[in-house]
């Protein structure tokens, strides 16, 4: 019974044997998927198409974008089958600082690309051409290109597309870059339809080590998140209180800093300290007293306009043809303005420094900062105040930290939502209306 036994657990352990060597040795490679073929790059995205075009819908219909029947989840969804897109899945991005990008996405049907192709050469020149065996189609003057394989499409634009190339045709089953699979198992934005990662090798100066940026949208624009995380930790935080100035129609540029910084004035060593201070070194300002005399809370504003009286010295001649300087008065309109900073026992240094560099001119008991408009000056408890209204502009109380800034006449907002001990989140909101109207496509 003994033998009977051990005779079938050797018979069963050779068929065991016999059938893993020939696995191992027979075994067809694995192909390489999407992500093993993805290059690295100064910024990684992906991008789910039919999701995103879900999510604009409201957008694109509220401002009735002539072309928004062709950005509707339905005919996306038709197109993608009709060409052998698999627009169900992400579609990755990369793009580097220097202006080339691409873009990696997955087939359904590598056979029905063809015609899109076929159907893409009757409204442009496109060409053909093979590397190494491998056939991609380009239109030279936009230095743009087209390649396919299997179950996936390359599509690429800039200067450096055959080693792109190369890289995706000679991809291998495991290879994905670290880089992407830091950008992948990041759990920030994780069901978002559109996110951007930055692989960007300046944000290391600043020791950042995860800048990541996601898309929403509503009727009337949309809004790009942000989320910054530090390898070391952030020296300043949210103040709870501090004044500012009213976001009127008319206003133009708004910055409205509140920021506690005293821990931050400590860490002279830290990263966000160092490269600060060289920026400023750049053009001149003394970073290192304004660090000292400011106490967090700055405000710049401008928008409309005001009009001054300016009193100047005119020579004329008089009827024996002397020279005789004469007192004159006009009226000059110039832009709204207005600086308001919270500053402590150290300001008339930070001052003295700023007339000093040329940054700051008293002219009789008023002043201009650079190229600005004649200012008044007014000092109340800790705050310092530039204006030019003949009236201090009114304050208000306020612990926003944000930013409005017009452009082409479209206003743009960013605001930090919030501060952690190593994390930044923020939002840039963009309106769409008066871009849209820019461009003609309303």
């Amino acid at each position: 019974m003994y033998r009977k036994f051990l005779t079938l657990v050797l018979i069963a352990g050779s068929l065991g044997l016999v059938l893993f060597v020939k696995s191992f040795l027979f075994e067809q490679p694995k192909s390489p998927n999407i992500l093993d073929r993805l290059p690295a790059a100064d910024f990684l995205g992906k991008v789910n198409i039919l999701e995103l075009a879900k999510e604009s819908s409201s957008l694109l219909q509220y401002n009735k974008l002539s072309m928004r029947d062709f950005t509707t989840y339905e005919f996306l969804l038709g197109q993608g089958k009709q060409y052998g897109l698999d627009l169900e899945s992400n579609l990755y991005l990369f793009a580097n600082e220097n202006g080339n990008w691409g873009a990696l996405i997955r087939l359904t049907d590598s056979s029905k690309i063809q015609l899109g192709i076929e159907r893409l050469s009757k409204y442009t020149d496109l060409q053909d051409s093979t590397v190494g065996g491998n056939q991609f189609y380009f239109i030279k003057k936009e230095q743009s290109y087209l390649h396919y394989g299997k179950d996936y499409a390359l599509i690429y634009q800039g200067t450096d597309f055959i080693t792109t190339l190369n890289h995706v045709v000679s991809a291998h089953y495991g290879a994905q870059k670290k880089v992407w699979k830091q950008f992948l198992r990041q759990k920030q934005f994780k069901n978002e339809h559109l996110v951007i990662y930055a692989n960007w090798p300046k944000l290391k100066s600043y020791d950042i080590q995860t800048a990541m940026f996601a898309h929403d949208s509503d009727s009337l624009g949309f809004k790009l998140k942000s989320y910054i995380k530090k390898r070391s930790p952030l020296y300043f935080s949210l103040k709870k209180t501090g004044l500012s100035y009213r976001n009127y129609p008319q206003t133009d540029h708004l910055i409205d800093v509140h920021l506690d910084l005293a821990e931050f004035k400590r860490q002279k060593q830290d990263s966000v300290y160092v490269r600060l201070a060289q920026l400023s070194k750049k053009i001149g300002f003394p970073f290192v007293q304004f660090l000292s005399a400011w106490d967090g809370d700055l405000v710049y504003q401008e928008g409309g306009s005001q009009v001054q009286e300016v009193r100047y010295i005119e020579t004329i001649l008089d009827d024996d043809f002397n020279e005789t300087e004469v007192e004159r008065l006009r009226y000059d309109t110039v832009p709204g303005f207005s600086v308001l900073a919270s500053m402590n026992k150290a300001a008339p240094l930070f001052i003295g420094k700023l007339m000093q560099k040329g940054l700051l001119r008293k002219e009789d008991n008023d002043y201009r900062f650079l190229f600005s408009p004649l200012l008044h000056f007014q000092k109340s408890g800790p705050y310092y105040q530039y204006y030019s209204t003949s009236a201090n502009p009114p304050l208000i109380g306020s612990n926003q930290n944000q930013v409005i800034w017009k452009y082409k006449g479209t206003k743009y907002y960013f605001k930090i939502d919030k501060i952690t001990r190593y994390e930044i989140l923020g939002s840039l909101q963009i309106p769409v209306k008066s871009i849209l109207r820019r461009n003609q496509l309303l």
